[in-house]
């Protein structure tokens, strides 16, 4: 273990970043770690005004932005259950660019949340652009929180095409479905984009052959990931649940296609994808899937790096 540990969640006063505060909240509870709320404005000096400021001017503007982020954290926790407004929260305002912040201030947490869209109490849609930059910049997994369209009740649903991107998602997605105790189901989309074909469409009869002769691959895959990590994932979970069910699904369609369905049928409270691929088909694959789901997701979505940081309890 390397040590990874607390949840990072970028705000900026808008209706979405309260909802992704709650959402981190909901994640440490489950991890047993802290909350650091982090609100990011623009330095006196970035805005461009004529005349000179005071050399107190800073201390006073940064001052008055923790006072309003204050008064938003405490708006958006009254209305949360006990459980959650008793999880550990600090608060951290700091001057510059949000994307570069937040990867700084999550540089050895276990988790970053991002609205997925926001507007900020200083001005500007700050975490809609937020969102996609950091994606890139951080170092741990990120959980950029879209709104659920379904019920949230079902199992964590998880993006793979064998490569270590995807490894590393199916590690993260095992963990957080045994901290949520549901079941587990991972999926591969087998059809390539036209390039990769000569801009013909592949027929279903054939992509209902590389389905079925790709199935028994990512079984084994996902059996291989599950026996190295299982044990390891259990005896690290608080409340004691089992081993999650892992369920394996291949369809002939598109990737980010199939993982989207399979996430609306299912109920899905997560969908898990790694940053980039390299697997079945090529680099394209986890990478455009990634873009895919935060964009078309009905339910937050985590990005996880090739190499992130041990995930915490």
């Amino acid at each position: 273990m390397t040590g990874a540990a607390g949840v990072v969640v970028g705000i900026d006063g808008s209706p979405r970043s309260a909802a992704a505060l709650m959402t981190a909240l909901e994640e440490a509870a489950r991890r047993g770690e802290t909350v650091t709320a982090v609100l990011a404005y623009p330095a006196p000096g970035s805005w461009g005004a004529t005349g000179h400021a005071g050399a107190d001017e800073p201390d006073r503007l940064a001052t008055a932005v923790l006072e309003e982020a204050r008064r938003f954290v405490d708006e958006a926790t009254m209305p949360l259950p006990a459980p959650l407004r008793e999880v550990a929260l600090e608060l951290s305002v700091r001057a510059g660019s949000p994307a570069p912040l937040l990867a700084e201030a999550a540089r050895t947490a276990a988790l970053l949340v991002v609205g997925h869209r926001g507007r900020g109490m200083v001005g500007g849609a700050v975490l809609g652009s937020t969102a996609l930059r950091v994606l890139s910049l951080a170092a741990c997994p990120v959980l950029v929180d879209r709104p659920r369209e379904t019920a949230a009740d079902g199992p964590v649903v998880v993006g793979i095409d064998r490569s270590m991107g995807s490894a590393a998602a199916l590690r993260y997605a095992l963990r957080d479905a045994t901290r949520r105790g549901v079941g587990l189901v991972a999926v591969t989309g087998t059809a390539p984009p036209p390039v990769m074909v000569g801009f013909r469409p592949m027929g279903a009869a054939t992509l209902s052959e590389v389905s079925h002769a790709l199935q028994p691959r990512v079984e084994q895959f996902v059996a291989e990931v599950v026996d190295e990590v299982v044990n390891e994932v259990v005896d690290s979970d608080r409340r004691g649940h089992s081993a999650p069910q892992v369920d394996v699904v291949v369809r002939g369609e598109d990737p980010t296609a199939a993982l989207v369905d399979v996430a609306e049928q299912r109920g899905a409270p997560l969908v898990v994808v790694g940053r980039t691929g390299h697997g079945a088909f090529a680099r394209w694959l986890l990478g455009s899937v990634a873009h895919g789901a935060v964009v078309r997701a009905p339910c937050p979505v985590v990005v996880v790096p090739e190499h992130p940081h041990e995930d915490g309890p």
